[in-house]
């Protein structure tokens, strides 16, 4: 007996124990040997593990390093569990993470990028050690009122967001309404068709307009993704000398396919706002690089040549985190309720009223860390918090599959996301 993935699954091989699908619905029958038919209804109703007689996952795991050269797997694993010396390889969900990221970067250290990229990485590493002793200027505390006294960057919300929430809160909008708002930003629209028919949806048959867009994907989905799109245009728009804006938005949009994924499997009616919300996790992070610059350039010098992670460098530093200066603003621009306790509580979402949202894009960042898709200023995997996973309410063995989505969608959002057309 054993619990593997539903990729692993073969013709002939006996279930151990009755199968069901996400909801609790009955598919089959303990003692029943697989034929491809079973085969197919299994992933047409989204199964995603199956316990198996005779079979273990650890040894269907164990069969692709057999092929692996040696010296690269081991430069593999030592690269990756540098990353994550922050987190409980134990946990079964961490344990599955290190898996699929060491089999990532074997991949990558078998190319000549990904060589070049392991010689990079050893360089920052002995630059941040000879940066040890050097200075460093005392970091005053920092409190989320003091950063939104004055005009700055990002406190004011276009005036097209608030127009849409306007129309949402309406009783009686209708589709036509919420396109007619929506159509009156061209670029907004343009991306929103991209998107909409694009891997991000799959949606079989082409759709021309976004009174239809409305129709099919419902007016509250397509709302919170207009949202999203146009705070990805905000992102753009902000200078910075501390992060590359560029790796913050490929990281900021991967968190948000990411938790989008992991929603759908909760089956949550609004996987958008949970798409959202991983866009939105980090933006305090912004109000900090651009509103308390050097305060900011203290944390992340004192991070990277002690290994710790950013955010409780923030908190000893600067007596603030991004998280609660994110939920701020939020607060600032009068955004759903349900967005601002995703960006307020995605590093403690068991301290939250509603743990469920927060806890998947908790989640969904450590994810987005761990795959290295870009960066916010963190360089290091963040723990994963056991009551969060418990509220997510998944198996580990969840995880090849969202990674697997995530690569189907991720490169085509991009582009749609932050192309300037």
């Amino acid at each position: 007996m054993g619990i593997i993935t539903v990729a692993e699954l073969k013709p002939e091989m006996v279930l151990a124990d009755d199968l069901r699908a996400l909801n609790g619905r009955f598919l089959l029958a303990k003692g029943t040997r697989l034929t491809d038919k079973h085969l197919r209804i299994i992933k047409v109703w989204g199964v995603i593990e199956a316990d198996i007689e005779g079979a273990s996952q650890e040894e269907i795991e164990a069969n692709p390093a057999v092929h692996i050269n040696p010296a690269i797997l081991k430069a593999a694993q030592s690269l990756t569990l540098s990353r994550f010396i922050h987190t409980d390889p134990e946990h079964p969900a961490v344990r599955e993470l290190l898996r699929l990221c060491t089999l990532r970067e074997v991949e990558r250290l078998s190319s000549s990028k990904g060589r070049r990229k392991a010689a990079v990485q050893d360089s920052s590493k002995a630059e941040a050690k000879r940066r040890e002793d050097l200075p460093k200027t005392a970091t005053p505390p920092v409190s989320p009122s003091e950063l939104f006294r004055s005009e700055i960057t990002l406190s004011t919300l276009p005036i097209i967001l608030v127009q849409i929430n306007e129309a949402i809160r309406k009783p009686n909008s209708s589709a036509k309404d919420i396109a007619n708002v929506i159509s009156r930003d061209t670029t907004l629209s343009v991306k929103l068709l991209k998107i909409v028919n694009s891997a991000f949806y799959g949606y079989p048959s082409r759709i021309d307009s976004l009174s239809r867009a409305v129709l099919i994907v419902g007016i509250k989905q397509l709302s919170a993704l207009a949202m999203g799109i146009k705070i990805i245009s905000i992102f753009k728009s902000i200078p910075s000398d501390l992060i590359d804006m560029r790796s913050f938005l490929e990281h900021s949009i991967g968190c948000g396919i990411i938790a989008r994924i992991l929603a759908s499997y909760k089956n949550i009616q609004n996987i958008e706002r949970l798409f959202v919300g991983g866009l939105l996790h980090d933006i305090g992070r912004l109000i900090l690089y651009n509103n308390a610059p050097d305060g900011a350039a203290n944390v992340l010098l004192e991070a990277r040549q002690t290994s710790h992670l950013l955010r409780n460098v923030e908190r000893e530093s600067m007596a603030c985190d991004h998280a609660r200066i994110g939920g701020h603003l939020l607060k600032k621009w009068k955004l759903p309720l349900s967005l601002e306790n995703i960006v307020t509580y995605h590093h403690a979402p068991h301290k939250s009223k509603d743990p469920l949202e927060p806890a998947i894009v908790h989640l969904a960042d450590i994810m987005t860390n761990a795959l290295e898709i870009g960066s916010s200023g963190e360089c290091l995997v963040p723990p994963l918090n056991p009551a969060a996973w418990e509220h997510v309410g998944l198996s580990p063995n969840i995880l090849p599959l969202v990674v697997k989505q995530m690569d189907a969608q991720y490169e085509e959002t991009l582009r749609f996301l932050i192309s300037d057309d």
